[in-house]
This record gives C-alpha cells, structure tokens and sequence, in this order.
C-alpha cells in the first residue's frame, strides 16, 4: 500500500472511533429530568395563560417564570438527578403552582 491509502484508512478509523465514542456519552434523558423539565414547561404555559386572562399581575408573572427558569438551569447544569434532588426540585414546583393559584 501506498502512504495516501494509510493515511487515509487511518483517519477514517479515527473517525470512526471518536463517532462511536461520542455516541456512547449522549445518553436518553435520564426520567427524573424530564419529569422536572415538563413541570416546568407546562408552568410557564399556565403562568402565561393566567397573565393573559388577567389573573396574575404581570410582576407576579415575571417572578413566577424566573423561578422556573432557575430550576430549569439547575437541571441542565446537573448530569444525572439524585432521587432526592428531584424531590425537592418537585418540591420547588408545588409551591410555583400554589403562588399562581393564589
């Protein structure tokens, strides 16, 4: 074989072997973040509704949605979600909601 050929097998194997190794580190979304990311997604969905049918104040709305955004952060920030992180993160979420009912 020539050097062009082996150069060019050799980069295609590197290739390959970073593909394969990039793959194996993008795992599915863990269920205790989606659990918390879909809380947070339809809140904001709910606080908007309310702010638009006059409801909340838009003040209210607006501390309401970066409470929100603050957990979202904290759960992309974070790798994998302890069972007891999640909890509280749910915790966080119960009482989001109560401040929009009330």
């Amino acid at each position: 074989m020539n050097v062009k050929k082996i150069a060019l097998i050799l980069t295609l194997a590197s290739v390959g072997f970073a593909g394969a190794a990039a793959s194996a580190d993008a795992q599915p979304a863990q269920p205790a973040k989606r659990e918390v990311l879909a809380r947070v997604h339809a809140q904001k969905a709910e606080i908007k509704a309310e702010e638009r049918a006059g409801k909340i104040s838009p003040m209210k709305a607006h501390r309401l949605l970066a409470a929100d955004r603050k957990i979202a952060r904290h759960v992309h920030a974070k790798g994998r979600l302890t069972r007891v992180e999640a909890r509280r993160l749910n915790h966080q979420e119960n009482r989001i909601h109560r401040d929009i009912k009330s």
